[in-house]
Parts: structure tokens; C-alpha cells; sequence
């Protein structure tokens, strides 16, 4: 019993320490600013384009509220263990108000330069939040392989992870998602 206990522990321990996360990168930026205004309300459209080369457009977005506007950030997941994906882009637009708004965008990028979002998600941060809406990739700890768990993950005082609930699963099959929504993983429990 203690060899199949020790066991599971290296075996987790293994998984967790080659996991990858989001780094920031500068392989991508923001570029082609439009303005529009709307009657009442004006918006702000821009493109990700590869750095070094603008002609490759990953997507075009639009910040919502230029009052509250704080920032746009770009990260990068390399080698995400997804068939023919080569990277993931995430962009979180920024907002600011009494509480902290973010509006998260994820982009997988192809071998052939192509790129596939997935449904944007929000999320605010206050002062006493206590969980946020992601996505997890086979390669990132408590990934699924071929699978992209649309998550909520829930936090302790101390930032630790408490809780993981699957909002919904996506299968990848080489070009295309097999939409499962489920509500199936709670409780992580890191007492």
C-alpha cells in the first residue's frame, strides 16, 4: 500500500512539473487600430498579427468600453498537444472599474498559420473573488488529451487552487470540436 501511495505521488508530481502555462510573448502584437463611433457609443477595433510578420492576421477584436479600457496582454502556450495546433494565443483585454474586468480571447494557431478561437470568456476580479472561468489544454496540468476543458476553478484566501468544475468539454479531432457540455470534476482538495 505505502509503494502504490508513493507511487501515485511521483506519478502527480510528474504530470505537474512538465505541465506548461501561458508565458508572455511578443511573437504577436496589437496593430491596425480602427475607430468607429456608434451613435452614443464608440468602440475601438484592432488586429493580432505575428510581429514579424503583420500580413498574417490571427484575429480582429474590439475593445467595448474605451472609459474603462486598461490594457490588451498576449500569451502564448507552445506545443499544446492538440493534432495539427501548433500554439494557442490568449489576449485578455483589460478593463478597469471599481473591479477588474477581463475579457479573455483564445486562438489556436495551425501548422499552416490558420486560426481557430474558441467561445471568449469573462471574468472580474474584486477584491474577495474567489474563482475564474479558463480554459485547460492537454498539456497544462489537469489537462485531458485531445480534450479542452472550459473550466471554473476556485481559490483559497492564499490563491491555491480549491475546486475545478468542468463547465463543458471540447474533443479535438485534428480540424474540428465535438461540443460536450458537462458538469462533471469538482473538489480538488489541496489540504
Amino acid at each position: 500500500m505505502k509503494n502504490i501511495i508513493t507511487f501515485l505521488i511521483v506519478a502527480i508530481s510528474f504530470q505537474f512539473a512538465h505541465a506548461q502555462e501561458f508565458i508572455a510573448t511578443n511573437k504577436y502584437t496589437v496593430a491596425n487600430r480602427i475607430d468607429t463611433k456608434q451613435e452614443a457609443y464608440a468602440s475601438v477595433g484592432f488586429d493580432i498579427v505575428a510581429t514579424e510578420d503583420p500580413s498574417l492576421k490571427i484575429a480582429s477584436l474590439n475593445i467595448l468600453d474605451l472609459d474603462f479600457f486598461e490594457d490588451v496582454t498576449i500569451s502564448l502556450l507552445k506545443d499544446p498537444n492538440l493534432d495539427n495546433i501548433n500554439e494557442i494565443i490568449k489576449v485578455d483585454i483589460n478593463y478597469s472599474t471599481c473591479c477588474n474586468l477581463a475579457e479573455t480571447h483564445y486562438f489556436m494557431v495551425t501548422y499552416s498559420n490558420q486560426s481557430i478561437s474558441l467561445p471568449a470568456v469573462e471574468n472580474i476580479y474584486c477584491e474577495n473573488t474567489e474563482s475564474e472561468i479558463q480554459y485547460i489544454f492537454p498539456v497544462q496540468a489537469l489537462g485531458k488529451e485531445a480534450i479542452i476543458l472550459k473550466t471554473e476553478v476556485s481559490f483559497t484566501e492564499t490563491h491555491t487552487m480549491k475546486g475545478l468544475k468542468i463547465l463543458q468539454r471540447f474533443a479535438w479531432n485534428d480540424n474540428d470540436f465535438n461540443h460536450n457540455e458537462s458538469i462533471a470534476y469538482t473538489g480538488i482538495d489541496n489540504n
